[in-house]
């Protein structure tokens, strides 16, 4: 599951695979971090997990280790 969603984010991010790590903060300007991008992840999380995931929940969120605990899956 982590190596899922890792390469998810990847893909959004439109960076490489191992530019994401599970402690990565996503949401920067590093990553050109906008709306778009966090419609996308909250729509794959629940495309590709099948769990709708709260938009207070996911703002907390800062790393994918925080979103597979939203997901229910602890790293």
């Amino acid at each position: 599951m982590e190596e899922k969603l890792l390469i998810s984010l990847a893909d959004i991010l439109e960076v490489d695979e191992d530019a994401v790590t599970l402690d990565t903060e996503f949401k920067t300007d590093a990553f050109d971090w906008d709306s778009l991008k966090g419609y996308a992840t909250l729509v794959t999380i629940e495309d590709e997990f099948g769990v709708t995931v709260s938009v207070d929940d996911f703002i907390a969120a800062k790393t994918p280790r925080d979103l597979l605990s939203l997901i229910g899956c602890d790293a």
